[in-house]
């Protein structure tokens, strides 16, 4: 069994769609408590994500409060899927499961409470969430997260567009815009 987790209720079948890796895929994932956290809208620009070595998933807010403002006051529904056409490795994150035609929904399980399921999970040991922190370690971790996810995503032009863009990376942005001007080289 294998879940594709998401903020619309009622699908019956799930249909490929292009995300940030440019094919039309139907993504899912083997452990549920990961995908919890796909359950509502979010990007690489409030979160940093990857698993740790216990196979847990380990969340580091991108900016103040980003866990409670993604997740407070939302549900999501759980879809299990056959795992028997879902491929590995294929994109650049090893628990990421891809399909790419159109899967049937065995089962729906709503999540009323997206906010409070993953606290739970966090108290009982499954997933890892470091808040956002002032400290020079933290802010460095992530701004190299940020960075990498501007470029790859070619996202600096989301500045005028993007209100966490606008209150969390304005300085982040006119720093590497300056340095991509091309007057150091």
């Amino acid at each position: 069994m294998i879940y594709h987790v998401s903020g619309v209720p009622g699908l019956k079948v799930l249909e490929p769609h292009v995300s940030t890796h440019g094919k039309a895929w139907v993504y899912a994932i083997e452990d549920l408590v990961t995908g919890l956290l796909f359950g509502v809208k979010h990007d690489d620009f409030d979160f940093m994500l990857y698993t740790d070595e216990k196979g847990r998933p380990v969340l580091w807010e991108c900016y103040p409060g980003a866990f409670e403002g993604v997740y407070r006051g939302r549900g999501c529904s759980v879809y299990e899927l056959d795992d028997r056409d879902f491929m590995r490795g294929m994109t650049s994150w090893s628990p990421e499961l891809v399909c790419e035609h159109e899967v049937p929904i065995l089962n729906e399980v709503p999540v009323e409470d997206i906010f409070a399921r993953l606290l739970s999970e966090e108290s009982q040991g499954n997933l890892v969430i470091y808040r956002y922190q002032e400290d020079m370690a933290y802010r460095k971790r992530i701004s190299a997260h940020v960075v990498d996810r501007l470029i790859r995503f070619d996202a600096m032009g989301r500045l005028e567009t993007d209100e966490r863009f606008q209150k969390y990376y304005r300085s982040l942005i006119g720093g590497l815009q300056d340095v991509m001007d091309g007057h150091l080289i």
